[in-house]
């Protein structure tokens, strides 16, 4: 079971729960705050239809998982060959069965919700365009990949419903005051620069690749704090005095705190592989960087509700812990 789990990348399943949540709380929050009410009603009331986006989730990134093994297979084994299936732990055929299954049954969990098939579709077929061809093309790789997450946060949206998959598709139709959803974009970004420099892992690179994939990851940051001073909460809880200024002044302190330990985290393992420019320094740049999405997540959610990386960061511990004992690499 642990190698299947190993095959699965279990442990980035954290990775995708807080996407979820993230996207779900920024476009709940966007217009100014709703009633949390609303949303634990609609929950309970849809059953199924909403509880089914979340469980489609878990099989697109499993699938997404399994297949880049199966392709990576001969480069395995020269280079992992300690991995589940390079080692013979888990058979081929098993393995191209459990693939086939997760990419069937994971657009048709959400078939009846509208838009679900087809984004469920398009972030599958992007999955399988890197994993059977597009990773071995330096930089293309990264951007299909890119699409992929970007893709996967506008399907998020439908745990809402349709109206906000909309809203995030065509921004430009929607009433004035509408908030475009940026957060794609951003973890576009941020997986982008993640993709370029996880890929110099396995193949010769340049400093300027490097350092491209590491401004990616960089700006995605600085991004999410240029949001954070944006926020439509902070002025009115700054300003409001007491408590509440106090509780706007911590709520502050915390994402920007969890800004700078994202920041610092990736720092120095880039630091060290600009410096020695040697392929084994990579590994704790990417390391790093997984786990620094779901605090990207946390920052960006604080932009739409200061409470939010509350909901978000324990799901950091999870991953670490859950890394040591089912590793991502």
């Amino acid at each position: 079971m642990l190698d299947w789990l190993r095959l699965l990348r279990a442990s980035g399943l954290a990775t995708v729960a807080a996407n979820l949540l993230a996207v779900t709380l920024i476009a709940f929050y966007a217009g100014g705050g709703l009633d949390p009410a609303w949303l634990a009603a609609r929950l309970w009331r849809e059953g199924w239809t909403a509880w089914c986006v979340p469980l489609a989730s878990v099989l697109l990134f499993s699938a997404g998982m399994l297949w880049n093994d199966l392709c990576d297979l001969e480069r395995d084994r020269a280079l992992n060959p300690a991995r589940p299936l390079p080692a013979g732990r888990i058979g081929l055929v098993p393995a191209y069965v459990a693939g086939i299954v997760l990419a069937i049954a994971a657009p048709l969990v959400v078939a009846q919700v509208p838009y679900g098939l087809h984004l469920a579709g398009m972030v599958l077929m992007l999955a399988l365009v890197y994993n059977l061809g597009a990773k071995t093309v330096p930089w293309l790789g990264s951007l299909v990949m890119a699409l992929v997450r970007v893709a996967f946060a506008v399907f998020a949206l439908l745990w809402l419903g349709p109206d906000y998959v909309r809203m995030a598709l065509t921004p430009w139709l929607n009433p004035p005051g509408t908030p475009a959803f940026v957060y794609p974009l951003v973890l576009g970004l941020y997986v982008f620069g993640l993709t370029l420099v996880s890929e110099l892992e396995s193949r010769p690179g340049t400093r300027f690749a490097f350092l491209v994939g590491s401004g990616c990851m960089f700006a995605a940051v600085v991004l999410g704090v240029v949001g954070l001073f944006s926020a439509p909460w902070l002025p009115g809880l700054l300003h409001s005095g007491g408590l509440r200024s106090v509780a706007a002044i911590a709520a502050l302190a915390l994402a920007l705190g969890v800004a700078g330990g994202l920041c610092w985290s990736l720092f120095r393992p880039c630091l060290n592989a600009l410096r020695h420019a040697r392929r084994n320094q990579v590994g704790p740049v990417v390391v790093a960087a997984l786990g620094g999405m779901i605090l990207l997540d946390a920052l960006l959610a604080a932009a739409a509700h200061p409470l939010a990386p509350l909901l978000i960061l324990p799901l950091y511990p999870i991953f670490r812990g859950m890394g040591r004992v089912i590793r991502m690499d």
